[in-house]
């Protein structure tokens, strides 16, 4: 086979080829006689037509057909001899010549990743953020730990601020009567946990009494006012928390290797110090990736971007069936709403595939092991058992490019100015509320 190759532009190729089809006229020649075996024509008893006829009749159509089928395998070996990158869409095929006893000849252009021109990873600078863990920290923790263990009782008292309510809630429409079909019973309100003006609407009602409850809810959508929903709260019971008493007893009801309050302490202290540096380089990770597709040059071919949003489209109507949503997807507005997120992505996709490929960071079978053995101490499940689960060849794929991911943010970390600051425990975890309020 013969095979050309020149360069278009940073993202395509095209391949002019030359393939030998001498052997397709013998395949060519057994499919005749296969079908002569099977045809059936007026005036002939079947397997009795003429070769010469099927000949005339097929000869043109299995031709078509066997060379169309060897024309995807000859592209696939012409891209392999050329030495291109890994095609990212199907290619654009051009035939030239198209004739079994004559050469098959052929002109494809091929898409490929683009160049990467990675941003200096020196010029990378973020702040890191960390909390030192203060004992009041732990004191409240152990607060959070003493409300979990609680132990609730009913009481004929009034509901108070910090009181449980099991009720039935009726919904109400704008007149205040039932609305058939919504109502739901045995529901637990927290009144500790609940708005200051859902609280304060219950705080002094007691088992056996009605109250009708209304509430301001915010839209999501910008400049609308917040919707009203009013509830008949018929409650049940009243009950008060009993929280047990910080001590040996209690601490040992927390785990075996913890034997004393102190044990506790220090057990706590590590816990919000370890999740604080995972919150910590998740967050630092978040600020250089931004940083690097910003000041990366790349250009994300079209094609990537538009497979990118094949696959959201099919998840949205996949999504739509399984929910027996009614009505078509609107397959433009999901384009246009992912573009964005799609080119990004994709940016970062092809950044850290060059940032592998170029620091040699890959996934061992060592480090794949040692990372089974940590999610089977993590689980409290045994390591055959992890082991099995990653069996699957999809979820261990995923599970490697996680890996990777990790190994690739700590290498950027390394080499980026890293600037740590330590910051308060309230002020550090309230950043994670506010994100979410302002994703919400």
């Amino acid at each position: 086979m013969k095979v050309e190759k020149e360069q278009l532009d940073a993202s395509h190729w095209q391949l002019t080829v030359e393939a030998p089809t001498d052997d397709a006229q013998a395949e060519l020649e057994a499919e005749l006689q296969k079908m002569q075996q099977q045809s059936e024509l007026p005036g002939f008893r079947k397997g009795k037509v003429p070769l010469s006829l099927v000949r005339q009749r097929y000869a043109k159509a299995l031709e078509v057909d066997l060379l169309r089928k060897r024309l995807m395998n000859f592209y696939d070996q012409a891209v392999k001899e050329a030495g291109i990158p890994d095609p990212v869409a199907l290619p654009d095929i051009e035939v030239k010549q198209f004739e079994i006893g004559q050469p098959l000849i052929f002109t494809a252009k091929v898409e490929v990743e683009p160049p990467v021109e990675l941003a200096p990873f020196e010029d990378l600078t973020v702040v890191r953020e960390r909390i030192a863990v203060s004992e009041e920290d732990v004191d409240k923790h152990l607060e959070r730990l003493r409300e979990h263990q609680a132990v609730l009782q009913d009481t004929e008292d009034p509901a108070g601020a910090d009181s449980l309510l099991e009720v039935d809630l009726q919904e109400l429409d704008a007149a205040l009567l039932p609305m058939i079909g919504r109502k739901r019973e045995g529901v637990v309100l927290d009144l500790g946990k609940s708005s200051p003006e859902f609280r304060a609407s219950l705080e002094g009602v007691q088992a056996g009494q009605s109250r009708n409850v209304s509430l301001s809810i915010p839209t999501m959508q910008p400049n609308q006012p917040p919707r009203t929903e009013s509830y008949q709260v018929n409650v049940k019971s009243v009950k008060r928390k009993e929280l047990p008493e910080v001590n040996d007893e209690f601490a040992r009801s927390l785990g075996p290797d913890i034997q004393s309050v102190q044990d506790l302490r220090e057990v706590l202290k590590r816990q919000i110090q370890a999740e604080a540096d995972r919150v910590s380089f998740q967050r630092v990770s978040h600020l250089l990736v931004h940083q690097i597709v910003d000041h990366s040059r790349l250009d994300v071919p079209e094609s990537m971007i538009n497979n990118y949003l094949d696959r959201l489209v099919e998840n949205a109507r996949a999504s739509a069936q399984h929910n027996d949503q009614q009505g078509p997807v609107d397959e433009v507005l999901i384009r246009d709403r992912y573009r964005g997120q799609a080119v990004w992505n994709l940016k970062w996709y092809l950044i850290r595939k060059r940032i592998a490929e170029r620091e040699g960071l890959t996934v061992g079978e060592d480090e794949l092991q040692r990372e089974f053995e940590q999610m089977a101490t993590a689980t409290g499940k045994k390591l055959k058992q992890i082991q099995a689960l990653y069996d699957d060849a999809r979820r261990r794929e995923n599970l490697v490019d996680d890996m990777l991911e990790r190994k690739i943010l700590g290498f950027l970390m390394s080499k980026a100015q890293v600037v740590e600051r330590t910051v308060p425990y309230e002020e550090f975890f309230a950043r994670d509320q506010e994100e979410h309020e302002h994703t919400a």
